[in-house]
């Protein structure tokens, strides 16, 4: 199948989109990859976009064009009218989502991506969360398709060194690792819950840091790993820890609330809570038989649901199915 992936620069989880082309190309899929390069003003480039794509296209054209973001769907859809070609959205995170959990998008975003879903043969929701949300919005039920963010489990798996301590009786300190790029709330959430966990240390994962055995590595380390923004639209982080069996406390909310199962791979607890973030530290923490099972139920979730050849098997059947559904009016 020949694939072109559409983003925009909206996009905040390239390394997503980078792992499924990867994927798809070692399945034997032809695929190529259209970034827009745009300054402040997104919406202004697009149509030039679109025309450097519908161009292209005429040329060479795909059999499925998969958009990222409400930019990259934007242009595709324009690109790929003329041609009837069949285009696939991912969104990442709707503006309707961001604004419940308290964020502050910009709204026009959500009268162009009401637009986008409705003319898009198929849309892939990252959680079920994003997928009602999608459905409130106007889009058909048979046309939302909930595939999850995938994970590299032959790099983040639980057999391999922990650094730079061995976990267990060896480290000097329990440890807490968490995901890079806190917000101002979250970090104060995290350091008021720390500060009543005697002994633990806090340790946040190197900003920029990619898939690579030294973050799997550091994950390993880790005696617990909490993940609590306010709204969670991949998980990646949370998915990396758990992949490397480690027991996660995650924020209730996103895609966190679809691979996190509570009491079992390990701990949810509401946004803005550090109290109850505390106890749940201190919970696992004294509990370390139930942390050894967390951490293997959790590693167990992410190789079954979360593998990246699951995911990408998930994609590539609505590709499939866009390509033989009927064109429609939007």
């Amino acid at each position: 199948m020949r694939i072109a992936l559409v983003a925009g620069t909206d996009v905040g989880d390239a390394e997503e989109r980078r792992a499924l082309a990867a994927a798809l190309r070692d399945a034997g899929h032809q695929v190529t990859e259209h970034v827009m390069d745009a300054g402040p003003d997104v919406r202004a480039a697009v149509p030039g976009f679109a025309a450097g794509l519908r161009s292209l296209w005429s040329q060479e054209r795909p059999d499925a064009v998969h958009a990222f973001g409400w930019a990259g769907g934007l242009a595709a859809l324009a690109a790929a009218r003329d041609g009837g070609l069949p285009v696939v959205t991912a969104f990442g995170s709707l503006t309707v989502t961001e604004r419940r959990h308290g964020l502050a998008p910009q709204l026009e975003r959500a009268r162009l991506e009401r637009a986008i879903g409705a003319a898009s043969r198929a849309v892939i929701a990252a959680s079920s969360q994003e997928a009602d949300d999608l459905v409130r919005m106007g889009v058909s039920r048979r046309r939302v398709h909930a595939i999850p963010a995938g994970v590299d489990t032959s790099v983040f798996t639980p057999d391999g060194p922990a650094s730079p301590e061995a976990r267990g009786a060896e480290k000097a300190k329990p440890r807490v690792i968490t995901a890079p790029g806190a917000s101002d709330e979250q970090s104060a959430v995290l350091a008021r819950a720390l500060a009543t966990v005697p002994g633990a240390e806090l340790i946040a994962c190197p900003p920029g840091a990619s898939g690579g055995g030294e973050l799997a590595a550091l994950l390993r380390s880790a005696d617990v790993f909490v993940d609590v923004p306010a709204y969670s639209p991949r998980g990646t982080w949370c998915l990396r820890a758990m992949a490397c069996g480690v027991p996660t406390i995650a924020s209730a909310t996103g895609a966190h609330a679809d691979m996190v199962i509570d009491g079992i791979t390990g701990l949810l607890v509401p946004p803005g809570r550090p109290d109850l973030l505390a106890a749940r530290i201190r919970h696992l923490l004294t509990h370390p038989v139930l942390r050894q099972a967390c951490g293997a139920a959790a590693a167990d979730r992410a190789q079954s649901r979360y593998s990246r050849d699951r995911v990408t098997t998930e994609t590539l059947a609505v590709y499939q199915a866009a390509v033989q559904a009927q064109p429609f009016a939007a």
